[in-house]
């Protein structure tokens, strides 16, 4: 078994014997303003792995197209969006925060409170002068939806759920 913070030289492997299923090492980026998934990440649980993360691409933010990561959600302004979680603003401001992420330390911040998380897919939305904008279906859900609202309604009791 490889202790994990042995580094290996890519240079030194023969990547033609490994495939998906017998590769045994973890890649990983170093932290940094060039790592792909920014400077910041936020995660949350779900049984996906899907997390919120910072990006050094922000100009892909002003393209049409937003599907250029691999599930996971880039955020357009990760450090307002920081210190309003954080919500301490002794502790945690804009000052604190860029001081923790210029370190380039991986270190883990637990909210003080559980903050709910909804994430909402649409294929369909207004522009800025209120014309509808069709967008790719890119997760292919429209069609279930459309399917699931051409059939019958069917009201459904929420379980009530005591703490």
């Amino acid at each position: 078994m490889l202790n994990i913070e042995q580094v290996i030289n890519q240079d030194s492997l023969d990547w033609s014997q490994y495939s998906g299923r017998n590769f045994p090492y973890i890649l990983r980026q170093e932290p940094g303003p060039a790592n792909a998934l920014g400077r910041i990440k936020f995660i949350f649980p779900n049984k996906h792995f899907v997390y919120l993360h910072d990006t050094p691409s922000n100009p892909l933010f002003n393209r049409n197209a937003r599907a250029f990561s691999s599930g996971c959600i880039r955020v357009e302004k990760p450090f307002e969006l920081a210190e309003l979680l954080l919500s301490d603003k002794s502790k945690w401001n804009r000052e604190s925060i860029m001081n923790v992420i210029d370190s380039n330390k991986t270190r883990t911040v637990h909210l003080p409170k559980t903050m709910p998380v909804m994430l909402l897919y649409w294929t369909t939305g207004f522009d800025e002068n209120n014309n509808i904008r069709f967008k790719k279906d890119v997760y292919g859900r429209d069609k279930a939806v459309l399917n699931a609202l051409n059939g019958e309604f069917e009201f459904r009791k929420r379980p009530i759920i005591s703490k």
